[in-house]
């Protein structure tokens, strides 16, 4: 694999991370056990970012790589980012509600327990489920958000 294709994978993996990337995990990928190349390419990377006046940067942080706004530009564009991510102990219950749609908080709560009550906030709160009132417990059901995110429409 030559430089170019190798800054161009590292590129689209630090691009599609949701977390940061240490050189190992980038070698892995490209099939280059050498940390040095593997530093030349990011270092490359950053001087182009750099160079070309991009609204994204590369960073490095804790040993880590990964891709960023410039600091410069969040506040002009914060309003099209979308939600943060969902918990992996929300998605559990978000996969069993979608399942089950239209499902009591209180049966969920039977059969999930009662950690539920923290995941549902969670969902609510990020617009993926509805909680309706209905007698002692509430009413869940999906949103269209939920369907647009997951393409279940």
């Amino acid at each position: 694999m030559d430089e170019t294709e190798a800054e161009r994978i590292i590129e689209a993996a630090l691009f599609m991370s949701s977390k940061p990337l240490a050189v190992a995990e980038l070698g892995k990928l490209i099939g280059v056990s050498a940390p040095g190349f593997i530093s030349q390419r990011l270092d490359s990377l950053q001087k182009r970012y750099s160079g070309s006046g991009s609204a994204i940067e590369i960073a490095f942080e804790e040993g880590k790589y990964y891709m960023r706004l410039r600091p410069e530009y969040v506040n002009a564009v914060k309003d099209f980012a979308q939600a943060g991510e969902i918990s992996r102990h929300a998605l559990r219950t978000l996969a069993y509600i979608s399942k089950s749609d239209g499902i009591k908080k209180s049966l969920l709560a039977d059969k999930l327990g009662s950690t539920i009550y923290q995941d549902v906030a969670e969902l609510v709160e990020k617009g993926f489920v509805i909680q309706k009132k209905s007698g002692r417990s509430s009413t869940l059901t999906t949103t269209p958000k939920f369907k647009s995110y997951f393409g279940t429409q």
